[in-house]
């Protein structure tokens, strides 16, 4: 059959096509429950490997190290329009729309809060306007396809603000709050949206992330009991 080259530049074209690789949709968030923010005991590391954190509302190069009572999480800064890698090879950036807010001279929701910690919600970034629904966006980059991650939010502001991230419930930033999440990366980035439902600003100033320790699976489990079931024989 003659092919033409009409018709032989479409197959290519087409073939080209099928092979691309389509942009992969955000994995599902898993939240749990809105908590009111008590102290830096609250940054959750059990269970978790590698854990980090993005500080923001104060431009780029700053490491600040928040101490939870069991490991020290480096908080590394960014502003709207920036980004930073975290210690533990991720990448935050932060879109240009959010507005800056910075320090607000160590008034947060939470007074009793003190040292490090209070220097991380002392700052945040925000969104508007306050009259009608807006969203900001923040990704994370540098993921593992197929690795589960948990990731931690915290807002914080004198002021009564109500955000949404990703399909979690909604946050008030009066008292100060936090919502603990995990997904399973189904590309090399996720995107958090974060969107004003209440009051102000939305805001939001921190997060971390790390890798979630896998549990043992049921075969080793099994394989271990064999094991130790064959040593009590021997004996």
């Amino acid at each position: 059959m003659k092919i033409t080259m009409k018709s032989k530049f479409l197959h290519i074209l087409c073939a080209a096509v099928a092979t691309m690789a389509l942009p992969a949709s955000a994995a599902v968030i898993t939240w749990g429950g809105v908590q009111t923010i008590s102290g830096a005991s609250d940054i959750i590391s059990t269970g978790v490997t590698g854990l980090a954190g993005a500080d923001f509302g104060i431009t780029t190069g700053t490491t600040t190290i928040v101490n939870n009572g069991s490991v020290d999480v480096d908080f590394e800064s960014m502003n709207s329009g920036q980004s930073d890698t975290l210690s533990n090879g991720i990448t935050v950036a932060v879109a240009a729309g959010w507005i800056n807010f910075g320090p607000n001279g160590g008034i947060t929701a939470t007074p009793t809060i003190t040292g490090n910690f209070q220097t991380i919600l002392d700052r945040n970034i925000g969104i508007e306007p306050p009259d009608s629904a807006a969203t900001e966006t923040i990704t994370l980059s540098g993921l593992m396809n197929g690795t589960t991650y948990q990731i931690q939010a915290f807002v914080d502001s004198t002021g009564t603000n109500g955000q949404t991230i990703s399909g979690s419930a909604s946050m008030n930033s009066l008292p100060g709050q936090y919502v603990v999440g995990t997904f399973t990366a189904d590309s090399t980035s996720q995107v958090l949206s974060v969107t004003t439902t209440s009051g102000g600003f939305g805001v939001i100033n921190a997060l971390t992330i790390g890798t979630v320790i896998p549990e043992p699976s049921t075969a080793l489990l099994g394989a271990l009991g064999l094991l130790g079931l064959l040593r009590r024989r021997r004996n």
